[in-house]
């Protein structure tokens, strides 16, 4: 077999592999609080104004309205909207919301591959594409019912089609420049903070110009173009989404030691090693990459600036460290990574190579299922109920997690039925008490007492049933009754 031939085969295995890990993780992986409200903003039986109600969510209260409704969604609403005509289309199933996200983090493998592809030969565009393959942080998001995979995907392709059009004529690509402008604009209507990108991007034409004293106007106008169509079609969000004054996540002093690595990379450990290579390698490239012109500075750059500018907006307004904020660097550190190891010569380069990808493989097994969001076990709920001869449940939880129940194919096939909280005491059935008991997510591992809620029908009465059976999991209070 010719050493091309491995090649491909690797380069094959690399997706496979990449796309079964993903639907591996989709087959196992429950729904967590900002999924649920994600889900019932995007009900496909509403009208869209009550979807533009339920998105600004607690924003949205009505002249005389109390209390909490539902979680207001700061990504912007094409995303919501986009699924739910997915919703229309295949089903109002969590399922297939969650497809529509693995499908962008799958597609978002081969486009690794095709961006490091024009910067190195395709032994190192194969390595780039096998560790985004295997990459836990891009596994876990790819099912995600939130615009993360999207943005992945967008990301990628926006920068493939930039330098695809880097040093053509716009008369003879006419075609390529459409395409870049359309994807560019959907790219920013997924998430603002990809104007990064394009901030990078007038960085990098300024260096080329700098350096080389070359000057492409078109795509200078291109980019010009694609920031003013952006802010005319989102000007609404970007106002809401800038009135702001906080968000979940704070600057920290031990991002400045660990900048997201570990959580990009599922661990403390991989992403000490990755971390220490990408550091070695910034300082062994600096003068090549601050003193000269190349292709490539454009992926380093994007990288510097996501940093640089989510630093500097965390310092000057609300912070915004969060991996999450700009997942859109964790292939482009793959892919500079791969590009730099390439042009590295030294004795024994493949033999450490082979015990990184080996480090690689073992960190991906052994984290698999060690996503850092305690998730509500809901499908084994499920199956409990569905296995039972009874199909009936009541809970004390709000509509928004009641809809997300409901909204499993399981639940559906089997015809289990949520019923009315008040009318709990006029049923003659048995029936199931499904009760949320201090979750992880909202409250962190412990050993509280059993929530009020969930064992005494939320303040109803219930000396006129008999439990026969209780069943506690973590995040979770399941009690089946019968009438005495």
């Amino acid at each position: 077999m010719t050493y091309k031939n491995k090649l491909q085969i690797f380069l094959f295995l690399s997706i496979v592999i990449g796309i079964i890990a993903r639907y591996i993780y989709f087959v196992g992986v429950d729904g967590w609080f900002d999924e649920w409200n994600m889900i019932y903003t995007v009900d496909p039986t509403i009208s869209n104004d009550l979807t533009w109600e339920r998105y600004y969510g607690d924003r949205g209260y009505k002249p005389g309205e109390t209390g909490y409704h539902y979680l207001p969604e700061y990504y912007p609403p094409l995303n919501a909207f986009l699924l739910k005509y997915v919703s229309i289309v295949f089903g109002y199933h969590i399922e297939n919301l969650r497809l529509f996200s693995v499908t962008f983090g799958c597609g978002s493998i081969v486009l690794v591959y095709m961006v490091t592809q024009q910067f190195v030969a395709k032994k190192y565009a194969t390595i780039a594409t096998f560790f985004s393959s295997l990459n836990l942080f891009l596994i876990w998001q790819s099912s995600e019912i939130r615009p993360h995979s999207f943005v992945v995907f967008f990301s990628l392709l926006s920068i493939y089609l930039f330098i695809k059009i880097l040093d053509q004529n716009f008369n003879k690509s006419k075609i390529f420049f459409i395409l870049y402008i359309f994807t560019s604009i959907i790219l920013l209507s997924s998430w603002p903070f990809t104007l990064i990108i394009f901030f990078s991007k007038f960085i990098f034409l300024t260096q080329r110009y700098f350096f080389t004293k070359e000057i492409k106007y078109s795509l200078f106008l291109t980019l010009i173009i694609i920031c003013i169509f952006y802010v005319v079609l989102n000007i609404d969000y970007l106002l809401y989404h800038l009135a702001r004054e906080e968000h979940y996540t704070k600057l920290y002093l031990a991002f400045f030691y660990s900048y997201h690595f570990r959580s990009f990379f599922g661990s403390i450990y991989l992403g000490a090693i990755l971390l220490i290579i990408f550091s070695a390698l910034l300082i062994y490239r600096f003068k090549e990459i601050f003193f000269n012109w190349r292709k490539d500075n454009l992926i380093i750059i994007t990288i510097i600036s996501s940093y640089f500018l989510t630093v500097l907006y965390s310092l000057l307004g609300a912070s915004v460290i969060s991996p999450k904020y700009i997942i859109f660097a964790l292939p482009l550190i793959i892919i500079w990574i791969s590009i730099n190891l390439e042009r590295l010569n030294f004795k024994y380069k493949n033999f450490y190579l082979t015990i990184l990808i080996s480090i690689y493989i073992v960190n991906s097994v052994v984290n698999f299922k060690n996503n850092p969001i305690d998730r509500p076990p809901s499908k084994k709920i499920l199956n409990i109920i569905s296995n039972s001869n009874t199909s009936i449940i009541y809970t004390p939880e709000s509509k928004v997690y009641n809809n997300f129940i409901s909204t499993h194919k399981q639940f559906y096939n089997n015809n289990l039925k949520i019923e009315k909280i008040q009318n709990i005491l006029s049923t003659d059935k048995k029936f199931w008490y499904l009760c949320l008991n201090n979750p992880r997510f909202a409250v962190g591992d412990n050993n509280f007492p059993v929530e009020k809620k969930c064992v005494n029908f939320n303040g109803i009465v219930n000396k006129d049933f008999k439990k026969i059976k209780e069943i506690k999991l973590p995040d979770y209070l399941l009690s089946l009754y019968e009438k005495k």
